[in-house]
């Protein structure tokens, strides 16, 4: 049920849709161990310095850093505002922050907390017209018994919350715009947390994920599939051009288990699996982190931090083309016909070019 906590009426231009992307930065001299090419895009990305202190980045392709901001707690993944250069910074699960950076200054001009017993879960995506934000969030009170999540939507000018209605699951984590519908795809998780209990997860015996379509008219839920394994944790996504929805899974039963852990989706039909081997599907380490279409929309790659091997599928058969070895990698964005990469060891990789920077990227990058 849509919940209205302000006056505000969202009309069908307001609840417009589109996911936006950009970039972050930090005053790095990178260390090449390739050519370099010509720069066309920009990136960025949360990270974590030799000393354990958190900031955001943005870079251009050819991995030279263009700025940065330092936070207070670690970010996971971000959303990009064109029309105020604004760069938002989720706090990681469970925190409760959301930073708002100018890119022109190179400041935080505003830390958006969530609302009282309420988290983040590190994701967000915007309106194509850059004017209303939808957060993933936790409702959660003093007992540990599981809540549903919670869509949040704010203005993007105060950021004020201005309604909020059922993700349609547990554990809400990253979400998107439709291009083609008033529609907001979340994939929920299924797993309880609380901050008490800092990252624990609550119901793993009894967790239900599942892939569910909102309206955002009306905020209901219009449709919903699960994945073939109750312990399947629908956790990351990413669309392609014409709406289909790949959905990156981390499983939480026994270690020994082989699972496929990415499917993809179209509105009206079942999950499908893309194909590998068991073999190949253990190499994950029942782990995805980061999912992304290439642009010329033929390939569909995934990270695994845990494997430390990239995943490249070509999207119209489903079938695995490429296995990468790439120690702790972590974010991974679309170039033309390629992809950029980040590791945990603070390399960012593309086609000829290898950069490393002394620092930890976290799991996610956006781009331009």
């Amino acid at each position: 049920m849509l919940v209205k906590t302000s006056a505000v009426r969202l009309s069908r231009r307001d609840f417009c849709k589109g996911l936006f992307a950009i970039g972050a930065s930090v005053c790095i001299t990178p260390f090449f161990t390739s050519c370099s090419v010509i720069s066309k895009q920009h990136f960025a990305s949360a990270y974590t310095d030799k000393q354990g202190n958190h900031h955001v980045a943005w870079f251009n392709q050819n991995g030279d850093i263009l700025g940065q901001v330092n936070l207070q707690v670690r970010a996971h993944d971000l959303c990009y505002v064109p029309r105020n250069n604004i760069l938002l910074a989720f706090s990681r699960r469970p925190g409760r922050i959301l930073y708002v950076i100018d890119l022109d200054t190179q400041t935080i001009i505003n830390r958006v907390n969530s609302a009282k017993s309420q988290h983040f879960f590190g994701h967000g995506a915007l309106s194509k017209d850059g004017k209303w934000l939808y957060t993933t969030e936790n409702r959660y009170d003093d007992s540990y018994r599981a809540h549903e999540g919670i869509i949040v939507v704010r203005n993007t000018n105060s950021f004020s919350t201005e309604a909020q209605f059922s993700s349609g699951g547990i554990g809400p984590h990253q979400l998107a715009m439709l291009a083609h519908e008033d529609t907001l795809v979340v994939a929920n998780g299924g797993i309880h947390t609380h901050p008490a209990k800092a990252r624990a997860k609550l119901n793993l015996d009894v967790m239900q994920p599942n892939l569910s379509y909102i309206n955002m008219l009306t905020g209901k839920v219009v449709e919903q599939v699960k994945p073939p394994d109750h312990q399947l944790s629908t956790r990351h996504l990413c669309l392609a051009s014409d709406d289909t929805v790949y959905v990156g899974c981390q499983y939480q039963g026994p270690a020994h288990y082989v699972k496929p852990l990415v499917f993809s989706h179209k509105r009206g039909s079942k999950l499908n699996a893309l194909q590998a081997s068991e073999s190949q599907w253990l190499t994950f380490k029942q782990y995805i982190a980061s999912l992304a279409v290439n642009r010329n929309g033929n390939v569909i790659a995934v990270t695994s931090p845990k494997g430390g091997v990239v995943g490249y599928w070509n999207r119209h058969t489903g079938t695995l083309r490429q296995l990468t070895m790439n120690s702790d990698c972590a974010g991974i964005a679309p170039l033309e016909s390629e992809f950029i990469a980040s590791t945990g060891h603070g390399l960012l990789t593309s086609t000829g070019v290898k950069v490393e920077h002394p620092l930890h990227w976290d799991n996610h990058m956006i781009a331009i």
